[in-house]
């Protein structure tokens, strides 16, 4: 896998935006013979994402704080090597009733198994880069060199502030009426299907107009769109 490490570094290094980073990540993931792939930036106050994981699972993980008992991200926190996971372990009786039912959505989505790479970032946060798969086992020996996939995830890391940092200048951003609605009623902290209530659409349109904002001003997440329309006082 190391060369695959590699090839993820090569490919970050030519994105200059949200959209190739997250092309990369999606061939790294494939290279690697995984399915699916989730970078997170966690701290005690908001969680970062970047993943192709369904899009109603990270709907549900969001509207249910599932970050506070994911047990992923839990050994993340702890760990400083990279480790494997499998969700048919966390349903077994000895553990807590929640994690047993976070686990258990998990695999209805195709969460099943992985293999987590986390790194310690600024003020004791952490990111992680998960590769995952709806196998029932992964295999942790594919990480052959753990320093080179700690690294890895750094520069991604490293090349998503870098990327984030340049919106915050670009001198003229256009959200269109629909955007800014959407992404003002986000701030006011009403969930998708309330604003689609309230606009009178679709949760999947409010959801369209509110992913294409956060592409246009280059955020990490909607939590992060918001941050930056609000200094760059779009909304």
């Amino acid at each position: 896998m190391d060369e695959k490490f590699q090839a993820l570094i090569d490919a970050i290094d030519n994105a200059r935006e949200e959209r190739a980073v997250r092309n990369a990540l999606k061939s790294f993931c494939t290279l690697c013979g995984f399915e699916r792939y989730s970078y997170l930036h966690v701290n005690s106050t908001e969680t970062s994402a970047l993943t192709d994981y369904p899009a109603e699972w990270q709907t549900q993980y969001l509207q249910n704080a599932y970050v506070r008992i994911d047990p992923v991200v839990t050994t993340a926190k702890r760990s400083r090597r990279c480790f494997a996971w499998s969700a048919e372990d966390g349903t077994a009786r000895r553990e807590p009733a929640e994690i047993r039912h976070f686990y258990k959505e998990s695999i209805k989505f195709g969460i099943r198994s992985g293999l987590s790479i986390p790194i310690r970032t600024s003020f004791g946060r952490t990111a992680m880069l998960t590769l995952a798969s709806n196998e029932t086992r992964a295999d942790i020996d594919a990480l052959q060199d753990p320093i080179q996939a700690a690294l890895s995830v750094a520069y991604v890391h490293i090349h998503l502030n870098l990327i984030a940092a340049s919106a915050l200048v670009t001198p003229e951003i256009a959200l269109s009426p629909q955007e800014a609605t959407c992404l003002s009623w986000s701030s006011h902290g009403k969930p998708m299907n309330v604003i689609a209530d309230i606009l009178g659409l679709s949760p999947r349109t409010v959801q369209f107009h509110l992913n294409a904002a956060r592409y246009k001003l280059g955020a990490c997440n909607l939590q992060h769109a918001v941050r930056i329309a609000l200094q760059k006082q779009l909304i």
